[in-house]
Protein backbone atom coordinates (compact mmCIF):
# COMPACT_ATOMS: atom_id res chain seq x y z
CA UNK A 1 0.00 0.00 0.00
CA UNK A 2 1.33 3.25 -0.78
CA UNK A 3 2.10 5.75 1.87
CA UNK A 4 -0.49 8.12 0.78
CA UNK A 5 -3.13 5.31 0.78
CA UNK A 6 -2.39 4.54 4.16
CA UNK A 7 -2.49 8.09 5.39
CA UNK A 8 -6.19 8.00 3.80
CA UNK A 9 -7.38 5.02 5.30
CA UNK A 10 -6.10 5.46 8.79
CA UNK A 11 -7.74 8.70 8.44
CA UNK A 12 -11.23 6.85 7.42
CA UNK A 13 -10.64 5.28 10.43
CA UNK A 14 -9.68 7.99 12.87
CA UNK A 15 -12.95 9.44 11.95
CA UNK A 16 -15.10 6.33 12.23
CA UNK A 17 -13.89 5.49 15.58
CA UNK A 18 -14.66 8.97 16.89
CA UNK A 19 -18.42 9.09 15.80
CA UNK A 20 -18.89 5.49 17.36
CA UNK A 21 -17.30 6.77 20.34
CA UNK A 22 -19.32 9.75 20.64
CA UNK A 23 -22.50 7.67 19.65
CA UNK A 24 -21.59 5.14 22.62
CA UNK A 25 -21.14 7.71 25.46
CA UNK A 26 -24.72 9.68 24.22
CA UNK A 27 -26.09 6.82 24.41
CA UNK A 28 -24.94 5.48 27.62
CA UNK A 29 -25.69 8.25 28.65
CA UNK A 30 -29.30 8.64 27.21
CA UNK A 31 -30.54 5.40 27.54
CA UNK A 32 -31.17 2.45 29.59
CA UNK A 33 -31.45 -1.14 28.75
CA UNK A 34 -34.73 -3.22 30.26
CA UNK A 35 -35.17 -6.51 30.76
CA UNK A 36 -38.68 -6.94 28.52
CA UNK A 37 -40.18 -4.42 26.05
CA UNK A 38 -44.04 -4.19 25.16
CA UNK A 39 -43.88 -1.37 22.70
CA UNK A 40 -41.35 -1.33 20.23
CA UNK A 41 -40.38 1.75 17.31
CA UNK A 42 -38.34 0.99 14.20
CA UNK A 43 -37.27 3.19 12.21
CA UNK A 44 -35.81 3.12 8.64
CA UNK A 45 -35.90 5.90 6.51
CA UNK A 46 -35.77 5.77 2.66
CA UNK A 47 -37.62 4.30 -0.63
CA UNK A 48 -37.99 0.98 -2.42
CA UNK A 49 -34.41 -0.76 -2.13
CA UNK A 50 -34.01 1.08 1.27
CA UNK A 51 -36.62 -0.88 2.64
CA UNK A 52 -36.27 -4.48 0.84
CA UNK A 53 -32.19 -4.43 2.74
CA UNK A 54 -33.57 -4.01 5.87
CA UNK A 55 -36.21 -6.35 5.96
CA UNK A 56 -33.86 -9.44 7.23
CA UNK A 57 -33.49 -7.06 10.29
CA UNK A 58 -36.87 -6.30 11.10
CA UNK A 59 -37.37 -9.75 10.74
CA UNK A 60 -35.04 -10.57 13.44
CA UNK A 61 -36.26 -8.26 15.36
CA UNK A 62 -39.46 -9.55 15.32
CA UNK A 63 -38.08 -12.93 16.35
CA UNK A 64 -36.69 -11.20 19.28
CA UNK A 65 -39.70 -9.83 20.16
CA UNK A 66 -42.57 -11.74 19.34
CA UNK A 67 -45.32 -10.39 21.80
CA UNK A 68 -44.00 -7.22 21.44
CA UNK A 69 -46.24 -4.08 19.84
CA UNK A 70 -43.49 -3.69 16.53
CA UNK A 71 -44.80 -0.02 14.95
CA UNK A 72 -42.48 1.11 12.29
CA UNK A 73 -41.79 4.52 11.06
CA UNK A 74 -40.60 5.40 7.27
CA UNK A 75 -40.29 8.96 6.36
CA UNK A 76 -39.56 9.43 2.04
CA UNK A 77 -40.89 11.71 -0.51
CA UNK A 78 -40.63 8.35 -3.09
CA UNK A 79 -43.37 6.39 -5.11
CA UNK A 80 -42.24 2.82 -3.64
CA UNK A 81 -41.89 1.89 0.08
CA UNK A 82 -42.99 0.03 2.92
CA UNK A 83 -46.64 0.53 1.93
CA UNK A 84 -46.46 -1.33 -1.27
CA UNK A 85 -43.94 -4.90 -0.40
CA UNK A 86 -47.10 -6.75 0.75
CA UNK A 87 -44.99 -7.49 4.14
CA UNK A 88 -46.47 -10.55 6.04
CA UNK A 89 -48.98 -9.72 8.70
CA UNK A 90 -46.98 -10.76 11.75
CA UNK A 91 -44.03 -8.82 11.00
CA UNK A 92 -45.35 -5.17 12.21
CA UNK A 93 -48.33 -3.87 13.81
CA UNK A 94 -48.60 -0.12 12.38
CA UNK A 95 -47.24 1.35 9.49
CA UNK A 96 -46.01 4.92 9.43
CA UNK A 97 -44.92 5.58 5.84
CA UNK A 98 -44.73 9.77 5.53
CA UNK A 99 -42.88 12.17 3.35
CA UNK A 100 -40.80 14.47 5.39
CA UNK A 101 -43.78 17.44 5.34
CA UNK A 102 -45.47 14.64 7.13
CA UNK A 103 -42.64 14.43 9.98
CA UNK A 104 -43.39 16.83 13.09
CA UNK A 105 -47.16 15.94 12.62
CA UNK A 106 -45.95 12.15 12.98
CA UNK A 107 -43.82 12.70 15.76
CA UNK A 108 -46.22 14.15 18.03
CA UNK A 109 -48.67 11.42 17.65
CA UNK A 110 -46.01 9.22 18.30
CA UNK A 111 -44.88 10.76 21.36
CA UNK A 112 -48.30 10.24 22.77
CA UNK A 113 -47.76 6.06 21.94
CA UNK A 114 -45.08 5.82 25.04
CA UNK A 115 -42.92 3.39 23.96
CA UNK A 116 -40.41 1.51 25.76
CA UNK A 117 -37.70 0.72 22.91
CA UNK A 118 -36.67 2.73 19.77
CA UNK A 119 -34.21 1.25 17.52
CA UNK A 120 -32.66 2.97 14.59
CA UNK A 121 -31.86 0.76 11.27
CA UNK A 122 -29.77 3.44 9.80
CA UNK A 123 -29.20 5.55 6.74
CA UNK A 124 -25.30 6.44 5.89
CA UNK A 125 -25.92 9.64 8.24
CA UNK A 126 -23.08 11.98 9.58
CA UNK A 127 -22.11 12.34 13.05
CA UNK A 128 -24.67 15.73 13.09
CA UNK A 129 -27.63 14.29 12.24
CA UNK A 130 -27.46 11.00 14.46
CA UNK A 131 -26.91 13.51 17.79
CA UNK A 132 -29.80 15.16 16.84
CA UNK A 133 -32.37 11.92 15.89
CA UNK A 134 -30.73 10.71 19.57
CA UNK A 135 -31.71 13.44 21.50
CA UNK A 136 -35.30 13.71 19.80
CA UNK A 137 -35.90 10.36 20.73
CA UNK A 138 -34.99 10.66 24.23
CA UNK A 139 -36.37 13.96 25.20
CA UNK A 140 -39.37 14.06 22.50
CA UNK A 141 -40.36 10.84 21.90
CA UNK A 142 -39.00 10.06 25.56
CA UNK A 143 -38.22 7.03 24.68
CA UNK A 144 -35.90 5.57 27.60
CA UNK A 145 -34.22 2.87 25.87
CA UNK A 146 -33.08 2.92 21.85
CA UNK A 147 -29.67 1.70 19.94
CA UNK A 148 -28.85 1.33 16.01
CA UNK A 149 -27.03 4.38 15.03
CA UNK A 150 -23.25 3.76 13.48
CA UNK A 151 -20.73 6.05 12.10
CA UNK A 152 -22.76 5.87 8.57
CA UNK A 153 -20.51 6.45 5.77
CA UNK A 154 -17.64 8.62 5.54
CA UNK A 155 -17.27 10.15 2.13
CA UNK A 156 -13.87 10.82 1.41
CA UNK A 157 -11.94 8.89 -0.19
CA UNK A 158 -14.45 6.20 -1.35
CA UNK A 159 -12.49 4.63 -4.23
CA UNK A 160 -9.34 3.95 -1.62
CA UNK A 161 -12.51 2.18 0.91
CA UNK A 162 -13.83 -0.01 -1.42
CA UNK A 163 -10.30 -1.35 -2.47
CA UNK A 164 -8.71 -1.40 1.31
CA UNK A 165 -11.50 -1.13 3.83
CA UNK A 166 -14.32 -4.53 3.72
CA UNK A 167 -17.67 -2.64 2.69
CA UNK A 168 -20.84 -4.78 3.80
CA UNK A 169 -23.92 -4.78 2.22
CA UNK A 170 -26.54 -2.87 3.78
CA UNK A 171 -28.56 -6.39 5.11
CA UNK A 172 -25.58 -7.51 6.67
CA UNK A 173 -24.57 -3.76 8.33
CA UNK A 174 -27.67 -4.08 9.77
CA UNK A 175 -27.81 -7.78 11.13
CA UNK A 176 -24.16 -7.08 12.45
CA UNK A 177 -25.29 -4.02 14.40
CA UNK A 178 -28.55 -5.82 15.79
CA UNK A 179 -26.18 -8.69 16.85
CA UNK A 180 -24.23 -6.55 18.80
CA UNK A 181 -26.86 -5.56 21.33
CA UNK A 182 -27.92 -9.52 21.41
CA UNK A 183 -30.44 -9.54 19.05
CA UNK A 184 -30.07 -12.94 16.59
CA UNK A 185 -32.31 -14.78 14.04
CA UNK A 186 -33.09 -16.66 11.04
CA UNK A 187 -32.08 -14.35 7.63
CA UNK A 188 -35.37 -14.20 5.39
CA UNK A 189 -37.01 -11.96 3.63
CA UNK A 190 -40.99 -12.03 5.16
CA UNK A 191 -42.46 -10.50 1.86
CA UNK A 192 -45.65 -12.28 0.24
CA UNK A 193 -45.50 -13.64 -3.39
CA UNK A 194 -48.22 -14.37 -5.73
CA UNK A 195 -49.21 -14.39 -9.24
CA UNK A 196 -49.88 -11.54 -11.47
CA UNK A 197 -53.35 -11.44 -12.76
CA UNK A 198 -52.39 -12.55 -16.44
CA UNK A 199 -53.43 -16.05 -16.46
CA UNK A 200 -50.80 -15.97 -19.56
CA UNK A 201 -47.88 -14.68 -18.30
CA UNK A 202 -48.32 -16.70 -15.91
CA UNK A 203 -47.79 -19.80 -17.81
CA UNK A 204 -45.41 -18.19 -19.74
CA UNK A 205 -43.56 -17.62 -16.56
CA UNK A 206 -43.86 -21.08 -15.26
CA UNK A 207 -43.04 -23.01 -18.54
CA UNK A 208 -40.51 -20.96 -20.29
CA UNK A 209 -39.08 -20.09 -17.56
CA UNK A 210 -38.12 -16.07 -19.15
CA UNK A 211 -35.24 -13.71 -18.44
CA UNK A 212 -35.65 -10.27 -17.06
CA UNK A 213 -34.78 -6.93 -17.82
CA UNK A 214 -34.84 -4.61 -14.72
CA UNK A 215 -34.14 -0.94 -16.48
CA UNK A 216 -35.92 1.33 -14.10
CA UNK A 217 -33.56 3.38 -11.51
CA UNK A 218 -33.93 6.96 -10.28
CA UNK A 219 -30.33 8.30 -11.56
CA UNK A 220 -29.31 8.90 -14.96
CA UNK A 221 -25.61 8.54 -15.02
CA UNK A 222 -26.67 4.80 -13.55
CA UNK A 223 -28.56 3.99 -16.73
CA UNK A 224 -27.66 2.04 -19.49
CA UNK A 225 -28.17 3.29 -23.15
CA UNK A 226 -31.26 1.74 -24.47
CA UNK A 227 -29.79 0.44 -27.62
CA UNK A 228 -27.58 -1.96 -25.25
CA UNK A 229 -30.67 -3.33 -24.33
CA UNK A 230 -31.74 -3.94 -27.33
CA UNK A 231 -28.54 -5.41 -28.35
CA UNK A 232 -28.30 -7.96 -24.75
CA UNK A 233 -31.85 -9.05 -26.39
CA UNK A 234 -31.20 -10.17 -29.65
CA UNK A 235 -27.68 -12.11 -28.53
CA UNK A 236 -30.04 -14.31 -26.00
CA UNK A 237 -32.18 -14.50 -29.20
CA UNK A 238 -35.62 -15.45 -29.85
CA UNK A 239 -35.93 -19.07 -28.19
CA UNK A 240 -35.66 -17.17 -25.09
CA UNK A 241 -38.44 -14.77 -23.81
CA UNK A 242 -37.69 -11.47 -22.13
CA UNK A 243 -39.31 -9.88 -18.71
CA UNK A 244 -38.81 -5.75 -19.27
CA UNK A 245 -39.43 -4.87 -15.86
CA UNK A 246 -39.57 -0.97 -14.67
CA UNK A 247 -41.99 1.71 -13.16
CA UNK A 248 -44.51 3.65 -15.01
CA UNK A 249 -41.42 6.31 -15.83
CA UNK A 250 -39.66 3.52 -17.76
CA UNK A 251 -42.79 2.33 -20.00
CA UNK A 252 -41.78 4.76 -23.05
CA UNK A 253 -38.03 2.97 -22.77
CA UNK A 254 -39.31 -0.40 -22.77
CA UNK A 255 -41.24 0.03 -25.40
CA UNK A 256 -38.84 1.52 -27.44
CA UNK A 257 -36.88 -1.87 -26.86
CA UNK A 258 -39.73 -4.01 -27.67
CA UNK A 259 -40.05 -1.99 -30.80
CA UNK A 260 -36.61 -3.44 -31.93
CA UNK A 261 -36.88 -6.61 -30.47
CA UNK A 262 -38.85 -9.65 -31.30
CA UNK A 263 -38.11 -11.68 -27.92
CA UNK A 264 -39.94 -8.99 -25.34
CA UNK A 265 -42.93 -8.49 -23.61
CA UNK A 266 -43.14 -4.69 -21.66
CA UNK A 267 -43.91 -5.31 -17.95
CA UNK A 268 -43.40 -1.50 -16.93
CA UNK A 269 -45.85 -0.12 -14.63
CA UNK A 270 -47.74 -3.29 -14.54
CA UNK A 271 -47.23 -5.67 -11.38
CA UNK A 272 -47.40 -4.69 -7.67
CA UNK A 273 -44.18 -5.65 -5.73
CA UNK A 274 -46.18 -9.28 -5.01
CA UNK A 275 -46.28 -10.13 -8.55
CA UNK A 276 -42.48 -8.89 -9.05
CA UNK A 277 -41.40 -11.42 -6.27
CA UNK A 278 -42.77 -14.44 -7.51
CA UNK A 279 -42.54 -13.51 -11.25
CA UNK A 280 -38.50 -13.18 -9.66
CA UNK A 281 -38.97 -16.47 -7.96
CA UNK A 282 -39.48 -18.19 -11.35
CA UNK A 283 -37.54 -16.97 -13.80
CA UNK A 284 -33.92 -18.19 -15.38
CA UNK A 285 -32.28 -14.90 -14.60
CA UNK A 286 -32.04 -11.33 -14.19
CA UNK A 287 -29.93 -8.21 -15.77
CA UNK A 288 -30.51 -4.70 -13.61
CA UNK A 289 -29.48 -1.80 -13.27
CA UNK A 290 -28.50 -0.18 -9.65
CA UNK A 291 -32.67 -0.12 -8.90
CA UNK A 292 -34.87 -1.59 -6.22
CA UNK A 293 -35.91 -4.25 -8.09
CA UNK A 294 -32.40 -5.34 -7.75
CA UNK A 295 -32.98 -5.70 -4.33
CA UNK A 296 -36.26 -7.54 -4.92
CA UNK A 297 -34.42 -10.25 -7.11
CA UNK A 298 -31.66 -10.63 -4.41
CA UNK A 299 -35.08 -11.06 -1.97
CA UNK A 300 -35.85 -13.77 -4.30
CA UNK A 301 -32.82 -15.40 -4.75
CA UNK A 302 -32.70 -14.85 -7.70
CA UNK A 303 -29.56 -15.39 -10.04
CA UNK A 304 -28.71 -11.91 -10.81
CA UNK A 305 -26.16 -9.76 -13.15
CA UNK A 306 -25.88 -6.47 -11.86
CA UNK A 307 -24.71 -3.33 -13.94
Amino acid sequence: MKLSHSIAIGYIRIIKNIRISIIRIFTLLLFKKQSAYKKILVNRDGAFGDSIVSLPAINIIRQNYPAAQLDLLNINNSNVSFSDLGLKESLIDNLYCINKKQRKKTLKKLRQHKYDLFIQIPQNIGIYKSIRNILLVRFYLNINSAFGWDSGRIKSFMRLQKIYEPIPTETIRFIATLKQYGLTGDIAYPLKSQPTKDNELNILICEARPFAFLIGGKLQPKKWPLDYWVSLANLIGNDEKILIVGSDAEINDAEYIKSKTSNTINLCGKTSIPELTYIFQNIKAAVSLDTGAMHLCDAAETRLIAL
